[in-house]
Formats: C-alpha cells, sequence, structure tokens
C-alpha cells in the first residue's frame, strides 16, 4: 500500500512540473528625455587627492599621539607600582626577623588606635 501512494503522491508534481504558465510582464514608455540615475564617476585633481592624502595622513597621526600618551602614562604607572613593590620586598628581607616582630606590632597598633 506504501508503495502505490507514494506513486500517486508524485504523479500530480510530474504534472504540474510539465504546465506550462504565463508569466505578467509590464511595460512602461520612457520619456523622450530619459537620463539614467547612475552616476557617473568623476575623475578627482591631484591636488584634491594629495589634500585628502595628507588629511588622511594628519588624522592618523593624530590618533596615534594619542595611544602614545595613554601607552606611555600605562607604562610609567606599571614601572612605579612594579618598583615600589621590589623597594619594599628589599626591605623586608634585607631587616633582621626580631625587628620585622616588632614594626609589625607597631604598625598594627597604630591602624587600630587610628579606627
Amino acid at each position: 500500500m506504501g508503495a502505490q501512494e507514494k506513486e500517486e503522491d508524485a504523479a500530480p508534481s510530474r504534472e504540474k512540473k510539465q504546465q506550462k504558465t504565463s508569466k505578467e510582464v509590464y511595460f512602461s514608455v520612457l520619456p523622450d528625455r530619459y537620463e539614467p540615475l547612475i552616476e557617473e564617476v568623476e575623475e578627482e585633481a591631484p591636488e584634491e587627492r594629495r589634500r585628502r592624502k595628507e588629511e588622511k595622513k594628519r588624522k592618523k597621526k593624530q590618533r596615534y599621539k594619542k595611544y602614545r600618551k595613554n601607552v606611555g602614562k600605562a607604562l610609567r604607572f606599571s614601572w612605579r607600582c612594579l618598583m615600589a613593590g621590589l623597594q619594599s620586598m628589599a626591605a623586608a628581607y634585607s631587616t633582621p626577623a626580631s625587628a620585622v616582630s616588632t614594626v609589625m606590632t607597631e604598625v598594627h597598633r597604630y591602624n587600630n588606635s587610628k579606627a
């Protein structure tokens, strides 16, 4: 039964493919003075091209200047933090163990009294 149903379903689709239909085509009459809407590419004068290139270079230069400034600030800040960390680490290693416990307790007391 299943095979017969498949053949019957396929038969109408074959008929549809073979049937020819007409399409509607619309014509319009163009006016005598018809001008196409396509814009023509205008040739640039060498001066305009040079001026445009210089403007582009100037903008690029300003952008890079700003980036350099920001990167310089970030590097300087990072360098300061690194130096502060190294100095504190060097101070911790250079002090004797007995002095560290004394300094730490005094610092801790000072923070508590401040609060």
